[in-house]
């Protein structure tokens, strides 16, 4: 009568298991994390879009497009920026409540708002806190900001503050900087930082994803 030997696994079968299963793992991890990035940089990109459509309207209906960045709202005798000059505090105000911050009585007769649908949790302060904290809650209206898929605040420069503002220039090497001096020279920029959260040079190029080049992936 047969013996029946059974075989079991060894340290080395083991090990090599385990390896696999990391290495399988890591290459998993590593197309997620490139997914998940390239699903918000084409959220950021259609959102500057719906912007761009918002912002165009909001002029059609007041004469005007909503005033760069950020600062104080003072209605309804008009805005002060109050040395804040960064971010799209005032194109949120200006699309979402008129830019006294009452959709009910607006600044401007001619406010047909709001303009946008824009989710309240992606909303927040310059550092892009939301403004359900503490900190967002005590953020005066006109700073409060649009952010973007990466969490943080859009940034908006129309083109009468390219210069005051920093404006993004065009680099000498494209056939345009012989004529024009900066992105869309009549209109408005719309950028946002990118996954690092950080300003290219200049800004909306590179990584950031603006309304006036593709961002480099």
């Amino acid at each position: 009568m047969k013996r029946l030997i059974k075989k079991g696994v060894t340290l080395l079968e083991l090990m090599v298991v385990v390896v696999i299963i990391s290495i399988l793992s890591t290459i998993a991890v590593g197309v997620y994390t490139k997914e998940v990035a390239r699903a918000r940089y084409s959220r950021a990109r259609a959102e500057i879009r719906t912007l761009e459509i918002a912002i165009t309207q909001y002029e059609v209906d007041t004469g005007q497009t909503p005033p760069s960045g950020s600062g104080i709202t003072i209605g309804p005798t008009g805005i002060d920026i109050g040395g804040f000059a960064i971010g799209s505090g005032y194109l949120q105000l200006a699309l979402r409540a008129s830019l006294n911050g009452d959709p009910y009585d607006p600044l401007s007769t001619r406010w047909r708002g709001p303009y946008i649908d824009w989710d309240y949790n992606r909303l927040g302060d310059s550092n892009g806190n939301p403004i359900t904290t503490t900190a967002g809650s005590t953020t005066p209206l006109g700073q409060i900001q649009l952010l973007d898929p990466f969490g943080s605040p859009y940034q908006y420069i129309t083109a009468a503050d390219y210069q005051a503002r920093g404006g993004a220039p065009i680099p000498a090497s494209n056939p345009l900087s012989t004529t024009e001096t900066y992105f869309n020279p009549s209109t408005f920029q719309i950028y946002s930082f990118g996954a690092d959260g950080i300003a290219a040079t200049p800004p909306g190029t590179g990584d950031d994803v603006s309304n006036y080049e593709s961002p480099d992936l």
